[in-house]
């Protein structure tokens, strides 16, 4: 891992390739303003990188596949420039050290909060990039190999190549990269609504929108309390509102019952089961990545300068879908969606030229889906897998998938949030605390209807389909997922509230324009409270950036073990351990502990509770690590047991607890592979 500065030499080269391929790809297959092209191309050459980077990966060793996509991308740019060349085209591009300066200040921002914070799934994370470090790629569930993790996972593929590269620690590839990816969607932002409005304080507030907007659940705390008291009576918290409080008036006193939290913990009235703050929610895996291909595909869509402009378009779509498949396909949805207001409005159904191109790029990019990773691949598999296990038996399709992303009907129609579970239109406390999640954003619609219909008759298909999407949110009413996709069926309004939330600002600056002092002053009351709950969240981040931690489940010799020991286990092992994410974060290996992030096998608990070294080898495990808490829970004769002479000690590090908690502590490493 990091010890010196010449460390980072490999990542700070494999960086500089794909950031100079992005920018002269940028610059060379699109009409962009000089003051857009770096930054617009700093983003296509990080996607580009990326998704070339997953692709190679499948068929390459890992450390080939991360050059190799970098360098593509360096080489695709030349070769992109060298045309323009010919063809007497100018370059234009503007390095501004201003944008590059409040970048990195945003990146560095970001960075320290996420070293403050160990909160939203890093239980899953951080184990799925150690294990793609080494090469499982597309992954595989880190807590049971036999099952494939075909998550979004393309802002993790990100961080496993700076894992990789740059001798980081997951926790730490993980920060860098988020910071970055957090961070470029706000500058991205700026761009699109300078182009919109051609005015600097209405883009500092586009982005300022995008980085605070949210749920206002924080409103129900003004109603009368026998008010509040009776809407309760309706709700129940589920998941960590559940841990919090029972009911929805003591979780709206309380602070929000999570791991991984700062110095001082999240008010639960300030957050949104169904519309998170950008501040926080892209602390997540999937956010800032698709914030990042969306905005790009605005600013670039209607700007190609040749037919090789429709790749790097194909790329950013393709990406999207691994990024976030719900964006990806609400994206789709809206395009059909355009396509039939459109033919409606002209009373034909002769497809118009304009929307020719897109049909080339979108029927290879659905293809693409299905067969690059991701949740879309893993919805294929799960249609075709009996099909084909039919025809050319069991070893045609191996492994099963660890999520079901089989929709379910619902009725009555209903919003679902993570905290509170299925929210019934129709029953008028739930409906209320319902629109209390969302926020005040959706006022924004009919103007950003007006604004998609206007782009809709100048045939720009792609921001009328990004528009469109909110279409598709009458239908989500009625559908839900289950198993472990059930708090994430909220994502199916992302396309309603992204598209109000980007459009918000630019097109209420255009409309107030020739309003009144009383309309503007309405506007501000409105923007300030879409954002304060994010505004509120943000200052509490800022406090944790003073107390930077790994994760939760990680301590200092953990740390020390994983400098001696990463991807240094025989590939294809299993690692027992009683901490469940801490095997495969350390080592890079997975383990057979779970049947999701949350459950754990009856087998698993069975060998912990008697650890026989015969039996933890017959069950599939090689090695076996532990600390002095689970050796100090075992009787003499189970520690004996684990002393046997096919029991080889590879590594023990030693050290203290913690200052408040002074014992001796220590984590071994044994080798049980012997013990036949």
């Amino acid at each position: 891992m990091v010890k010196t500065f010449f460390d980072l030499a490999p990542l700070a080269s494999w960086t500089l390739l794909w950031m100079v391929g992005g920018c002269l790809l940028a610059v060379s297959l699109f009409r962009l303003h000089r003051n857009e092209a770096a930054l617009v191309g700093l983003g296509i050459g990080l996607v580009t990188e990326t998704w070339l980077a997953n692709i190679l990966a499948q068929i390459l060793p890992v450390g080939i596949a991360f050059w190799l996509a970098a360098g593509l991308t360096l080489l695709g740019g030349l070769a992109a420039m060298i045309v323009l060349k010919r063809k007497n085209h100018k370059i234009g591009f503007s390095f501004l050290p201003g944008q590059w300066f409040i970048l990195f200040l945003l990146v560095i921002l970001f960075i320290s909060i996420g070293r403050g914070l160990a909160i939203f799934e890093d239980y899953q994370n951080l184990p799925t990039i150690s294990i793609m470090a080494t090469g499982d790629i597309p992954p595989h569930f880190a807590l049971d190999p036999a099952f494939r993790f075909n998550y979004h996972y393309f802002l993790l593929l990100f961080a496993a190549q700076f894992m990789r590269l740059g001798s980081m620690y997951p926790w730490t590839a993980l920060d860098a990269s988020r910071g970055l990816i957090i961070a470029l969607p706000l500058m991205l932002a700026w761009l699109w609504a300078y182009r919109m409005t051609r005015n600097r304080i209405a883009s500092v507030l586009t982005s300022v929108m995008l980085m605070f907007a949210g749920g206002a659940r924080w409103l129900l705390l003004l109603l009368p309390q026998p008010v509040l008291q009776l809407i309760s009576t309706q709700i129940t918290p589920i998941g960590s509102a559940g841990v919090t409080a029972p009911d929805l008036v003591h979780a709206m006193l309380s602070s929000w019952k999570i791991e991984g939290d700062g110095p001082i913990p999240f008010p639960f009235a300030f957050h949104s089961g169904i519309f998170q703050s950008y501040v926080m929610n892209g602390l997540t895996g999937i956010s800032g990545m698709a914030f990042i291909i969306v905005l790009l595909l605005l600013l670039t869509a209607q700007r190609w300068r040749s037919p090789f402009a429709g790749v790097i378009t194909f790329i950013l779509l393709s990406s999207l879908a691994l990024a976030n498949e719900v964006t990806f396909g609400l994206i789709v949805l809206g395009f059909v969606f355009a396509l039939l207001v459109w033919m409606i409005s002209q009373r034909s159904w002769k497809l118009p030229s304009s929307l020719v191109r897109w049909i080339a790029v979108l029927v290879p990019v659905g293809l693409t889906a299905m067969i690059q990773g991701g949740m879309f691949t893993e919805i294929l598999r799960a249609r075709l897998g009996p099909i084909l296990s039919a025809v050319g038996g069991s070893r045609v399709v191996s492994g099963g998938s660890y999520f079901d992303a089989t929709p379910n009907f619902v009725w009555p129609p209903s919003i679902i949030s993570a905290h509170f579970g299925s929210l019934s239109l129709f029953n008028p406390a739930q409906l209320i605390v319902a629109i209390a999640e969302i926020g005040p954003v959706i006022f924004a619609l009919p103007l950003v209807i007006v604004w998609g219909w206007k782009t809709l008759r100048l045939q720009n298909w792609y921001e009328a389909a990004l528009i469109g999407t909110f279409a598709w949110s009458v239908p989500s009413l009625f559908l839900a997922f289950k198993g472990p996709l059930y708090t994430a069926t909220p994502r199916l309004l992302d396309g309603l509230l992204f598209a109000c939330t980007l459009y918000a600002v630019p097109v209420f600056w255009i409309w107030a324009r020739k309003k009144g002092d009383v309309w503007r002053s309405i506007l501000v009351c409105g923007g300030l409270v879409t954002v304060f709950a994010g505004l509120m969240l943000f200052g509490i981040q800022l406090i944790s950036i003073q107390k930077p931690v790994t994760t939760t489940f990680i301590s200092d010799l953990d740390i020390k073990m994983a400098d001696k020991y990463w991807n240094r286990l025989k590939p294809g092992s299993l690692v027992l351990d009683p901490s469940t994410y801490q095997g495969p974060t350390i080592f890079g290996r997975a383990t057979n502990s779970s049947v999701t992030w949350y459950v754990p096998k009856p087998e698993w608990q069975a060998l912990l509770a008697n650890p026989d070294p015969h039996q933890i080898h017959g069950q599939g495990y090689d090695y076996f690590y532990f600390g002095i808490d689970y050796w100090n829970q075992l009787t003499p004769q189970q520690q004996a047991a684990l002393q046997q002479s096919c029991v080889q000690k590879l590594f023990e590090v030693d050290g203290i607890h913690g200052p408040q908690d002074y014992h001796k502590d220590f984590r071994r490493l044994l080798d049980v592979s012997s013990c036949q």
